[in-house]
């Protein structure tokens, strides 16, 4: 788990100290931010946009599985893994999206963004292009590294 702590040149350094030791002695990481901007900014992307992400999959195949009954019996870890967030109360996500909506916003829209280009090369079958940009995003294994372990 990773804290996050915004600001920290506004509060008296014994005290960050003190916090920073306390959530080390249960094994969290801290991270410092300039801002509550810097913090709402990287959040949307690595956080809202994926409890999004898992609500509208979910919600997708909700919808088909009116007409397609045995959907679920094809559903492997891959997808429970996917739209586990989905699981996630509404009440206590209603207002973190509505409270980070500028963020959110801009990450949605660079997410269907880049759904829209690989359903063009789907419909292009541009297998070279949908291979690359899958390898290229393998990267992402790189950064996670330690993070996820």
């Amino acid at each position: 788990k990773v804290n996050i702590i915004c600001e920290q040149n506004l509060s008296d350094k014994n005290m960050v100290n003190r916090v920073v030791s306390l959530f080390e002695s249960i094994h969290m990481q801290t991270v410092f931010m300039e801002s509550a901007k810097q913090h709402d900014k990287h959040i949307a992307y690595v956080s809202h946009l994926s409890h999004i992400s898992s609500f509208m999959l979910g919600k997708t195949v909700l919808e088909i599985e009116k007409d397609e009954k045995r959907i679920f019996d094809m559903a492997g870890s891959g997808f429970r893994s996917t739209v586990r967030l989905a699981k996630s109360n509404p009440k206590t996500w209603t207002p973190i999206f509505l409270q980070n909506k500028k963020y959110i916003l801009k990450s949605l829209d660079e997410y269907i963004k880049n759904l829209e280009t690989f359903k063009k090369l789907m419909e292009d079958e541009n297998e070279d292009e949908i291979y690359n940009t899958m390898q290229n995003t393998n990267r992402i294994k790189n950064i996670l590294k330690g993070i996820l372990t």
